[in-house]
């Protein structure tokens, strides 16, 4: 299976002319790590949507809503819609679904009550950090392995990576 930068056939849409063949070794092997990554990832993703009914759409939403609270900017089912690629009525399904379940509550916002939040509500806080919890002490324990600057340039590297993603996908943001 050819993977985004394996290029062995042509150059076309290389990035690695130029380069020494250490670079190349050291990017293909970057490659297949995230890719890995991504695999690992998407496995915790399932296991816990198994565990708690959810479907890949309900779980991205969930993530989305907890991650733009956290940002301090709770999520918006316009928001929520355009995250997920997803119209404003099956946006509007995900959220009522979650609600049911009860992992997030819509609110009106406090400053112009025509807008609608979505938020992370506190049982779900509880189910993810029962879950969640045993994997970010083994985050805690792999960052410890590394200084400030390195994790910062982890950081730049995974957030410039993660919006390569979302262009490629066409869901800029």
């Amino acid at each position: 299976m050819q993977g985004p930068h394996d290029h062995s056939s042509t150059n076309e849409g290389s990035t690695e002319q130029g380069s020494s063949p250490a670079e190349r070794a050291m990017r293909r092997e970057m490659v297949s790590r995230l890719q890995a990554l991504t695999a690992d990832s998407r496995t915790v993703a399932t296991n816990f949507s198994s565990e708690h009914g959810l479907s890949s759409n309900d779980f991205d939403a969930l993530l989305f809503v907890m991650q733009q609270e956290q940002s301090g900017t709770p999520a918006t089912p316009g928001r929520i819609a355009d995250n997920l690629g997803l119209t404003s009525g099956a946006a509007t399904g995900v959220i009522d679904r979650l609600a049911k379940r009860g992992h997030v509550e819509r609110r009106r916002d406090a400053g112009d009550r025509r807008i609608v939040r979505v938020h992370f509500a506190q049982a779900a806080r509880e189910v993810a950090s029962e879950f969640f919890a045993p994997l970010g002490v083994l985050t805690d324990d792999v960052m410890s392995h590394y200084s400030a600057d390195e994790l910062a340039l982890v950081s730049r590297f995974l957030g410039e990576m993660s919006a390569a993603m979302r262009t490629h996908a066409g869901r800029d943001a």
